[in-house]
């Protein structure tokens, strides 16, 4: 049973006692101060939420802009093209990422072309195939979430970074951008999270803290002396899967002219998309998106041979590849500085251990949900935390 499949049947079976939607919230008779580290989908949709219900939010963010490991490229592109370098795919029954959406009014189209034919390695040779022999094949490899009929997948029309950029605007005073948090701290009385703002510390109280960054970051910042062993010995040991992109810009999409729609799966298990099917443009882009095993051997290279040995390898595919080639790029989660890595799951006890607070600290990402890996995961643990601050406030000064 591999990861993805294990995962979806813990949730399955756990899912009666799961606490993940917002049914039932009362809003606090005194709002109170909440301090969120980490402006990714966890950190926007807590602040989102908890703004609604009437508390004083503050989010922290390392980086300079929202979404963490919903990112999509737009530069070094041409003619408005873009490429997701993190979360791209929505299932069909993702429903707390379809509300967002829903929400925010943002467009949704297909993830995947009707029309022209995939490629997957079998019995040998890359083979045409239509496209649910493409996600057949992912289903087989990586699990019964991404396989199944391509139409149960969508994507944001312009971009998924539109999600993350919705909750920004919503929360666009309430976001601390390049502050980076280094230290937390708790009394009886309040929190306290200092940051690294312009180069000098600041410190910042509140009634709660919600840290929704990964623990691969979260293990860098100190905790209050008190702070469980056995959690700071989870946050410090949890892996983080390693995934590399590599992107391939072409003058026109010569693949098409062969019936070939620029989607693959190949012999190393290796997926292949091209995120501009439906973009206007003679322009095309083909990517590459490799998971641990091949990521590692990717992320190796110097970025020009990342470039040259990704032409290598798909050139004999996609006829005309090479010779419409124009510039490429990359992305390596596990080199960014904000991420170091892509994804984790925490496992079933630390789902039980995190979703119960340290003091005043709280904790959400896609770490601590069954969909980890997912937009999904990183909401569905923040409908939790949401759900628990509120609580725990209400229960405190009513």
């Amino acid at each position: 049973m591999n990861r993805r499949t294990f995962i979806k049947r813990s949730a399955i079976a756990l899912a009666g006692a799961s606490l993940s939607r917002f049914d039932f919230i009362t809003v606090a008779a005194a709002p109170k101060r909440i301090i969120i580290i980490g402006a990714g989908m966890a950190g926007l949709s807590a602040g989102y939420e908890l703004t609604q219900l009437g508390h004083d939010v503050t989010i922290l963010e390392a980086r300079p802009r929202p979404g963490g490991r919903v990112h999509t490229l737009r530069e070094p592109f041409s003619d408005g093209l873009y490429a997701e370098a993190g979360a791209a795919r929505i299932p069909d029954n993702h429903d707390l990422t379809l509300k967002y959406v829903k929400l925010f009014n943002l467009p949704t189209e297909p993830m995947y072309p009707a029309n022209l034919s995939a490629l997957r390695f079998e019995q040998g040779s890359m083979r045409q195939v239509p496209m649910t022999g493409f996600t057949e094949a992912l289903g087989r490899n990586f699990g019964d979430e991404l396989g199944g009929a391509p139409s149960r997948f969508v994507k944001i029309k312009g971009g998924n970074d539109l999600l993350p950029k919705a909750f920004a605007a919503k929360l666009a005073d309430k976001i601390l951008y390049d502050s980076p948090a280094v230290k937390i701290d708790q009394d009886e009385k309040s929190a306290r999270v200092t940051f690294s703002r312009k180069g000098k510390p600041e410190t910042l109280s509140a009634d709660r803290i919600l840290c929704a960054v990964p623990f691969s970051l979260l293990r860098n910042v100190v905790m209050p002396a008190n702070f469980a062993e056995k959690k700071l010995a989870a946050i410090r040991d949890l892996k983080y899967d390693a995934v590399s992109r590599v992107y391939l810009q072409t003058k026109k999409r010569s693949w098409e002219e062969k019936g070939l729609n620029g989607f693959a799966f190949t012999k190393d298990a290796v997926e292949v998309w091209q995120p501009t099917w439906s973009q206007p443009g003679p322009r095309g882009i083909i990517m590459t998106y490799a998971r641990p095993g091949e990521a590692e051997k990717i992320a190796a290279l110097k970025e020009s041979d990342r470039i040259n040995s990704t032409l290598v390898q798909l050139d004999p595919m996609f006829p005309g590849l090479r010779g419409n080639f124009e510039k490429g790029t990359s992305k390596i989660w596990m080199e960014d500085d904000w991420s170091r890595g892509a994804w984790a799951f925490a496992g079933l006890g630390n789902l039980v251990l995190f979703a119960q607070p340290e003091g005043r600290i709280h904790f959400a990402g896609e770490h601590l949900s069954f969909f980890s890996s997912w937009i999904q995961g990183a909401l569905d643990s923040s409908a939790r935390a949401v759900k628990q601050i509120n609580e725990a406030l209400y229960t405190t000064h009513r």
